[in-house]
């Protein structure tokens, strides 16, 4: 009686099981979600078109950002045609966070529809725009203390690191040839004044007059790589950390390829 009972148990669980997994083969995945999720929609079939939805929702991470966009404006769509208009709103305002750039087709959309996306977009960038002005205005201001300090230090901290590297190396020659000219400068002029017979004084002013030019050569050459390493800061070497710190406010996935919208032309 135990065995018989034993396996009546056992068929029931593997049974169980079966038909789980039959289930779950029958749930579309992926891309394959997304078509069916499209064809439902364009058939105008609510039922099946709020099945998908409900099962894209559950595990809407594991789609492309592509798919994730199709998703929510299809969810939006349903949304305003069953007459939620806040709730289509939301999605839609989903949807711009993953491209702020996209629009609705206006051919297959109806005007309502466009209309409505068309707000919320306008009312989207505003809000991105607000969101920029009030991080650039919570940066801390960006201190130079580096830059002026030594040139090329600045580049390194701000991650050029070539360029800052190639600007300290001519740093270091110049002021470490401009110290060593004084000091010799300073050394042979000592020997000069103290030689007394002419063919050495000679020699002798000559190594000091060399010294003596090159201190200024070496200073010359100090400023000026100096000079350059601020002019770079304030043209070309810029902090990119504000530029990332903009893209993450909306999307950890935001792709930068949209960087030219941080100038907020609205074209609708």
């Amino acid at each position: 009686m135990k065995n018989i009972k034993f396996s009546i148990i056992l068929f029931a669980v593997s049974f169980s099981l079966q038909t789980v997994s039959a289930q779950n083969q029958d749930l579309p995945a992926g891309q394959e979600l997304v078509r069916q999720l499209t064809e439902a929609y364009n058939r105008f079939d609510s039922e099946k078109s709020a099945q998908l939805l409900n099962l894209a929702f559950k595990s809407l991470d594991k789609f492309s950002p592509e798919d994730q966009i199709q998703i929510y404006k299809i969810a939006g769509f349903v949304a305003f045609q069953n007459g939620n208009t806040g709730l289509a709103v939301n999605h839609f305002w989903s949807l711009l966070n993953i491209d702020p750039t996209y629009s609705p087709d206006p051919v297959m959309t109806s005007p309502k529809l466009i209309t409505l996306f068309q707000k919320t977009k306008i009312e989207f960038l505003k809000d991105m725009n607000q969101r920029m002005l009030q991080l650039q205005t919570s940066e801390k201001p960006v201190t130079l203390w580096r830059a002026v300090l030594f040139p090329g230090w600045e580049q390194w901290h701000r991650g050029y690191k070539t360029k800052g590297t190639v600007l300290a190396t001519l740093g270091m020659v110049t002021l470490g040839g401009f110290l060593y000219s004084v000091t010799q400068t300073h050394t042979n002029r000592g020997r000069y004044r103290e030689a007394n017979q002419p063919e050495i004084i000679q020699s002798l002013y000559s190594d000091y007059n060399s010294f003596y030019k090159r201190q200024y050569y070496f200073a010359y050459g100090f400023a000026a790589v100096w000079a350059f390493s601020q002019i770079d800061l304030l043209l070309w070497s810029r902090p990119e950390i504000r530029m990332n710190s903009i893209f993450s406010l909306f999307n950890p996935n935001f792709s930068k390829s949209t960087s030219f919208l941080l100038q907020l032309s609205i074209h609708l």
